[in-house]
């Protein structure tokens, strides 16, 4: 009897992928969908190295697996293109060879878009080493409904890794472009596919797919100052303006357009000249003019956001000069967003932002008032080609938006957090307006993950300002107190990182709730069994029990240490440390040992007279220097753990 046919075949191209395979067979091995309901299709792509027998040695052990050999095409369009037709799962999944997958993300993808007979799936993914990647698509959440709504961006960033159905795919002859650099194959396939589509999704709510950023990125090496470059961009803005051409398709065939126009020349082509020789710029001006000229129409810049429309009518009047002034200009401020007011409320850390776009020197961007309209303050030699030397921004300040997230530091998932907002304008000293963002917003560690709760990790706080074709991102800066929480069973820490941003510690990795959250310094509480310290700026919900240990280290012989039990108790509204046992007299630097490790406190424990008191510990640069070493080391220990537990397929990766 033949076995049933899988539900996914994921499917692998490698070329000397080195360690890197052993990254994705690991994500693999954990998952949550059984190993005999999926398959996974290697394909080598001619690797000169020991690459074959070593996916055959992986494939030995594994019997959902197959490996196959190419001939080296030089690119990953073949291989999958080979695996593919030799693919028998229901829907197909696309990975790089030294990626990986979340360990639900096979079965909770399948389910989903198989309830809905999905044709393409987009899925939540991560990068290592950017927080917001994919995020904007993920916003409005799951949706089964993408084509009906001729949502064609909600597929952006458009990655091969996304739920095909094998079917749709084979039937519709949906392809990778083939030969050696064939830059943005991804974008041809998935525009191929949402057009022949019947229905079309997205799956906000799971982590499914985390890209690890590499320096082997063959499409790093292109750029605008090249030929081949403009050859591709030609290519691929033939393809999708013949593939989205139904009359049916006419906004997706719009927004493809203008989003290639948009990202990969406008924003692109002002960097590229920085520094470029005159035919490096000639070259890039009238290869992107041409592009311009044959897929733009003129009235489509009047849609262009307010900060792309200068660079549009730069580049449509072939004014190289000008497209590299409008880069030096965007460049040359930042944005900064400032939490403040930090309180828990409900299990939930909510705090006030302030966000805003500043200049080098720390003051506002200024922009012009003209009675009651706003202008953007460009620079005065672009009045020869625009109507005005400045842009009208007024009708596009609701655009103006910021977005706060939380990141965390193990899986490298981010989360957006609920947010309300107001823009505001302040009057600046010279009469020009000053654009300020105020808002509140909320990490609730019991639902951030659309309702289901956060992992009891190390939470990095992010922010991102938006506005009409410009994102300033980065931490979501913070320079107050830290402030401590036990809310029903699960300690929370928010405190400020070490690069001055937001962060909030729910596994106590790195800080504690003892030492953050009190003691008040004097007299300490006798027990008949040891002591008690009462923690005064602990917030309080619900009932919490959690066990640790309090290390006492004799300050005059630092190599005696006593490790006493301890208790952790939130109740009734207010928090205590329970110690087992007092030590003998004495000076004593106290550290606490917790599941994620151990951390250090700013205070003495002191002995005397059978009394003991707590006591400020003097300045100690060493002690902070190994403070910072401790909490480092209790990282990567808590991270080996997981990796470890992963291997077990018993954790997130």
């Amino acid at each position: 009897m033949s076995q049933p046919a899988p539900l996914i075949s994921v499917i692998v191209p490698t070329y000397q992928p080195g360690d890197g395979i052993d990254r994705v067979v690991r994500s693999l091995d954990a998952q949550t969908l059984p190993q005999d309901a999926f398959e996974v299709v290697l394909i080598d792509d001619g690797s000169p190295d020991d690459t074959l027998s070593r996916l055959s040695r992986l494939a030995a052990t594994r019997p959902n697996y197959r490996v196959e050999q190419i001939e080296n095409s030089g690119w990953p369009s073949r291989p999958r293109n080979v695996a593919t037709r030799l693919a028998r799962g229901d829907y197909l999944l696309y990975m790089d060879h030294d990626d990986s997958l979340y360990p639900d993300a096979l079965r909770r993808a399948y389910e989903f878009a198989a309830a809905a007979r999905l044709d393409l799936l987009s899925l939540k993914e991560s990068k290592t080493k950017d927080g917001w990647w994919c995020m904007p698509a993920l916003a409005a959440g799951n949706s089964i409904d993408l084509k009906a709504n001729h949502q064609i961006d909600r597929l952006l960033p458009m990655v091969p890794h996304k739920l095909y159905r094998r079917d749709f795919v084979l039937q519709a002859d949906i392809s990778f472009p083939e030969g050696r650099r064939m830059l943005w194959e991804d974008v041809y396939f998935n525009v191929d596919a949402y057009a022949k589509a019947q229905r079309v999704g997205i799956l906000a709510d799971t982590p499914v797919y985390l890209w690890h950023s590499s320096t082997t990125n063959n499409s790093k090496s292109y750029g605008p100052r090249d030929v081949e470059f403009w050859d591709r961009m030609d290519d691929l803005m033939a393809f999708i303006d013949n593939a989205l051409a139904a009359p049916e398709l006419a906004a997706e065939h719009r927004s493809a357009l203008m989003h290639q126009y948009r990202s990969r020349i406008l924003r692109r082509l002002g960097r590229a000249l920085q520094g470029a020789t005159r035919h490096q710029s000639a070259l890039a001006v009238s290869r992107a003019r041409a592009i311009q000229a044959r897929y733009i129409p003129p009235e489509w810049d009047l849609l262009a956001r307010p900060w792309e429309y200068p660079r549009a009518i730069a580049l449509r009047a072939d004014r190289p000069d000008l497209l590299a002034l409008l880069h030096r200009f965007y460049a040359g401020f930042s944005g900064r967003t400032r939490a403040s007011n930090l309180r828990w409320i409900d299990g939930a850390l909510t705090f006030d932002v302030a966000a805003g776009w500043f200049l080098a020197d720390g003051s506002p961007l200024p922009f012009q008032q003209r009675q009651d309209r706003l202008v953007l303050p460009l620079p005065d030699s672009l009045a020869e080609i625009l109507d005005a030397p400045h842009v009208d921004v007024t009708d596009a300040l609701a655009q103006y938006i910021l977005v706060i997230g939380a990141r965390s530091r193990t899986d490298l998932v981010t989360w957006q957090l609920p947010l309300t907002q107001t823009l505001h304008r302040d009057l600046l000293p010279d009469g020009s307006v000053g654009l300020r963002i105020a808002g509140q917003a909320a990490f609730d560690p019991a639902g951030v993950a659309f309702g289901r709760p956060a992992e009891p990790d190390v939470w990095d706080l992010l922010a991102v300002t938006r506005w009409a074709g410009l994102a300033r991102a980065g931490g979501l800066k913070y320079n107050m107190p830290s402030s401590a929480a036990l809310f029903s069973g699960r300690p929370a820490i928010a405190y400020k990182s070490n690069k001055g941003n937001l962060a909030v510690d729910l596994c106590q990795r790195l800080r504690s709730v003892v030492v953050d959250g009190g003691p008040s310094i004097g007299p300490v509480s006798d027990t008949d069994a040891g002591f008690n310290l009462a923690l005064p700026r602990v917030t309080v919900d619900g009932t919490t029990l959690l066990s640790l240990s309090a290390i006492l280290v004799d300050s005059a012989h630092p190599s005696h240490r006593t490790e006493l039990p301890a208790r952790l108790i939130g109740a009734e509204g207010s928090a205590r440390l329970e110690v087992d046992g007092r030590p003998p007299s004495g000076t004593y630097r106290v550290l606490f040992s917790t599941p994620s490790g151990v951390v250090d406190s700013p205070w003495h424990l002191v002995s005397s007279g059978g009394e003991l008191r707590i006591e400020p510990r003097p300045n100690d640069p060493s002690g902070r220097y190994w403070l910072e070493v401790r909490r480092g080391l209790a990282g990567i220990a808590a991270r080996t753990r997981k990796a470890l537990a992963k291997l077990a397929g018993r954790a997130d990766p």
